[in-house]
């Protein structure tokens, strides 16, 4: 697969999914036997304090959208039960290398926001933003420029002095989130009129429209059917086979869909990649 330059994710070009990468991640991206753990464990939430290196498990998060801490030092993690994934499904934009194929999912507690400028300090102590295109704004944005290599550092680090394990998921763990259940193209179904995509993704036609530029804070749309927001559209995802997925504010709809992904090098700086972790108690 070729690795897009920034010219070309900023020009709206993508290509479609590939293989699952590894089901477990550790901090690396390598596997781990921690599935035993969820299956003990299975609160609904998880609600890990950054600064203070604390978890808990939660029942419910109330005011998820509304509370500021959420988007400064807490994380928040909800279950994603195992089970198959319809990976790859969709009637539009489909890409060649996007093979329809139902696989089977380990449970994760997966991030319901991308990481924030705020919390990627906390975690990192670096502003790789800076400077680069949507830069601009507050710390309550998803961080951007981020690269596979610097996350991956940056989890080894907070891990080994919390004694705690963050990592990123698996391209079919964030399949299942994005899709929530369904096959469709979008999480919200096939449509793509503007007035139906500016509720549920920031997107390069949503930003148009509204006159905005760069990534949105947590919860400026709605959230899908399994209470994550913006796995589509805000900004890329890294996942644990070094791919990232979802789309950016910077990017076509088209692009903003489960199955499409592009492959960034490891140590890019590309303003509309970030991340969104898994938390394994």
């Amino acid at each position: 697969m070729r690795r897009p330059a920034l010219a070309a994710i900023l020009l709206l070009a993508g290509c479609g999914v590939g293989g699952g990468g590894a089901l477990i991640p550790g901090a690396a991206g390598t596997p781990g036997a921690t599935a035993p753990l969820i299956d003990r464990t299975r609160a609904g939430w998880q609600v890990l304090d950054l600064a203070s290196g604390q978890a808990t498990a939660l029942a419910a998060v109330p005011d998820l959208a509304g509370n500021p801490a959420y988007r400064d030092r807490l994380l928040v993690f909800r279950l994603v039960d195992d089970g198959l994934v319809a990976a790859g499904q969709g009637l539009r934009a489909r890409q060649d290398d996007e093979l329809p194929a139902t696989q089977a999912a380990p449970a994760c507690y997966l991030g319901v926001a991308e990481l924030t400028r705020a919390q990627w300090r906390l975690l990192a102590g670096s502003a790789p933003w800076l400077g680069l295109p949507g830069g601009e704004g507050g710390d309550d944005r998803p961080a951007g420029g981020l690269g596979l290599a610097a996350v991956q550092a940056a989890l080894a680090r907070w891990n080994g002095g919390h004694g705690l394990h963050l990592g990123l998921p698996s391209a079919l763990q964030w399949e299942a989130a994005a899709r929530a259940g369904g096959t469709a193209t979008w999480p919200w179904g096939e449509d793509y009129r503007q007035s139906v995509v500016r509720q549920q993704a920031v997107t390069w036609e949503t930003q148009q429209a509204d006159g905005g530029s760069g990534p949105q804070p947590f919860g400026a749309r709605q959230a899908n059917a399994w209470g994550f927001h913006d796995l589509c559209g805000n900004q890329w995802e890294l996942v644990a086979d070094g791919s990232a997925r979802g789309g950016s504010w910077a990017d076509s709809v088209s692009l903003a869909r489960p199955a499409n992904r592009i492959l960034p090098e490891p140590d890019a700086r590309l303003p509309t990649v970030g991340v969104r972790l898994v938390y394994m108690p």
